[in-house]
C-alpha cells in the first residue's frame, strides 16, 4: 500500500545546494549602495543600449579572453538596471570594486582575481528562477540517516578494498542491486518555494575545529545560500515493494524518520559542541511535535554524509601530503560575512533543514502565503512592464528629440554654408566690376 504524506520544510542556517551554474559576469551589476547584486536577462539589457554602446560592448566581447571580463564589468558599472536584486554581504562590495580596478593589462592577475570571484548559484526552478530543494537532496540525507540506524543495530564489520562501500550498504540494506534496494520505493518530490524566499550572497570560508595560530589552509569561495526563515513544501511518498521484488526489508516512515532524529540530532548536538570550542554561535532550533531535522547541501560537513564507525574521511595536510580520519573532518566550512577567518561574528555552518507533517493549520498558512507571493508578484511585474514601457517612450523621446536637433543643426549648417556661398559670390562679383571700370585701367587702355 502506497503512503504519500505532505511535509513543510524550513530552512535553519544558509543553504547551498549546487547546480553547476553561476552569475555571468555578463547577466549582473552589483548596486554598490544598496549591497545588493542585480541580475538580469542580456537581451533586455542590450536591447536599452544606443549604438554607439552596442558597438563598444561587442567590441568588448569580441575579443572573448579573460581581460575582456573586467571590461565588462567596468562597461556596466554604474549602470541603473531593472532585474532580480539579491542581498550581498559587504565585503563583496569591496571585492567587486577591487575587480573595477584591475588593470586589463596584466593578464595574469586578471585570471588570478577573477578565479576568486566566481559566484556560484543555488539549484533553482528554470520556469520561475526561484530556488528549490531537489528531491533527490532529501532523499540522499534520508538514506545516509537510514543506513547509521542500521549500522548501529547491525554492527556491521569494516569492509575493505576498494568496493567497500558498495560492500557496506550491501549489508546494511540486505540487499545488493537496485531491484532489491528497499530505498527504489522511496520517492520524494522536489520541495518547491513558498512565498518569498530570500537568498544571499556569502563567503564560504574554513576554520580550524580546535583553537590554532595556524590557520586552515582552504581557499575562500563566494555562493548564493538560501537564508534562515524560508519554507518549502513537498511530498514524500513509500510504496510497498512488488512480490518477488527480492526487498527484504521494506522501508516504513517510523523507521526512515526515527534514523532521521537519531542521527541529525546527534550531528547537530557534536557540532554545536565542536562550534562553542571555537567560540561560534549554533543556530538556534525549534523543535516541537513530529518535526525532524536533516541536513543538505554542500558543506554539510563530512560526518553527516558518512557511516559512523566505517568513516574514512581525507585530511589535507599541505604540501600535497594526506592522510586518512576515521572520526571526522578537522576543519569546519562556515558561511562568512568577510573573506578572513579571524572574525568569528556571523559565522554560520551549512545546510540545517526542520521539517514537519503539514497539518491543516500549516497547509492554510502555506497556501495564503503563496498566494499573497504571486499577487504581489503579479503586480511588481506589471510595475515593471509600465517602467520599462515609460522607459522606453522616454528614451524614444530622447532619441526624438536628438535627431530633431540633429536635423535643425544640418539645416543651420547648410543655411550658414548657402549664406556664405552668396557673400563670397557678392565679393567676387564686386571685385571684378571694380577692376572693370577703374580709372587706371581706363586711362591705359583707351590713352
Amino acid at each position: 500500500m502506497k503512503v504519500l504524506k505532505r511535509f513543510c520544510l524550513r530552512i535553519v542556517s544558509p543553504v547551498h545546494i549546487g547546480c553547476d551554474e553561476v552569475y555571468e559576469p555578463t547577466g549582473f551589476v552589483i548596486d554598490e549602495k544598496e549591497k545588493k547584486l542585480v541580475c538580469f536577462d542580456s537581451l533586455d539589457f542590450v536591447r536599452g543600449l544606443e549604438a554607439e554602446e552596442k558597438h563598444k560592448l561587442a567590441e568588448i566581447c569580441k575579443k572573448g579572453n579573460v581581460s575582456s571580463i573586467p571590461e565588462l564589468y567596468k562597461f556596466m558599472h554604474g549602470r541603473r538596471i531593472n532585474g532580480r536584486s539579491i542581498s550581498v554581504c559587504a565585503e563583496l562590495v569591496e571585492h567587486y570594486q577591487e575587480n573595477l580596478a584591475i588593470p586589463v593589462n596584466n593578464m595574469k592577475m586578471v585570471q588570478q582575481e577573477l578565479n576568486h570571484f566566481v559566484i556560484a548559484r543555488t539549484a533553482f526552478s528554470l520556469a520561475t528562477d526561484r530556488p528549490y530543494i531537489p528531491g533527490s537532496a532529501i532523499k540522499g540525507a534520508l538514506r545516509t540517516a537510514y543506513l547509521n540506524r542500521q549500522e548501529r543495530q547491525m554492527r556491521v564489520p569494516h569492509q575493505g578494498g576498494k568496493d567497500a562501500c558498495k560492500q557496506l550498504e550491501k549489508a546494511l540494506l540486505n540487499g545488493g542491486s537496485f531491484s532489491t534496494d528497499p530505498f527504489r520505493m522511496l520517492k520524494v518530490c522536489d520541495f518547491m518555494p513558498v512565498g518569498e524566499i530570500r537568498t544571499k550572497i556569502v563567503y564560504v570560508i574554513n576554520m580550524k575545529k580546535k583553537l590554532s595560530k595556524f590557520q586552515a589552509r582552504g581557499p575562500y569561495q563566494i555562493l548564493e545560500v538560501i537564508e534562515p526563515g524560508a519554507v518549502f513544501e513537498g511530498t514524500i511518498l513509500i510504496d510497498k515493494p512488488e512480490n518477488g521484488s527480492g526487498i527484504r526489508t521494506p522501508l516504513s516512515y517510523e523507521t526512515v524518520l526515527e534514523g532521521a532524529t537519531s542521527f541529525y540530532v546527534s550531528q547537530m548536538e557534536r557540532e554545536d559542541r565542536e562550534l562553542e570550542g571555537i567560540k561560534i554561535q549554533s543556530p538556534v532550533v525549534d523543535k516541537h511535535g513530529e518535526s525532524f531535522f536533516l541536513r543538505l547541501g554542500r558543506h554539510s560537513g563530512a560526518e553527516s554524509l558518512t557511516i559512523e564507525g566505517h568513516r574514512k574521511i581525507k585530511i589535507m595536510q599541505g604540501g600535497g601530503r594526506s592522510t586518512i580520519s576515521d572520526y571526522g573532518a578537522t576543519t569546519f566550512w562556515l558561511a562568512s560575512e568577510s573573506r578572513k577567518s579571524d572574525i568569528p561574528e556571523g559565522l554560520r555552518p551549512f545546510g540545517w533543514v526542520g521539517i514537519e507533517p503539514m497539518t491543516q493549520e500549516i497547509a492554510t498558512k502555506v497556501a495564503q502565503t503563496e498566494e499573497d507571493y504571486r499577487k504581489n508578484e503579479e503586480l511588481e511585474l506589471i510595475q515593471r512592464r509600465e517602467a520599462g514601457a515609460k522607459a522606453e517612450r522616454e528614451m524614444k523621446l530622447i532619441r526624438q528629440k536628438e535627431e530633431q536637433e540633429h536635423q535643425r543643426r544640418e539645416v543651420e549648417e547648410q543655411r550658414r554654408q548657402e549664406a556664405e556661398a552668396k557673400k563670397q559670390a557678392e565679393w567676387e562679383a564686386m571685385f571684378v566690376g571694380r577692376q572693370r571700370y577703374c580709372p587706371l585701367v581706363h586711362a591705359r587702355c583707351f590713352g
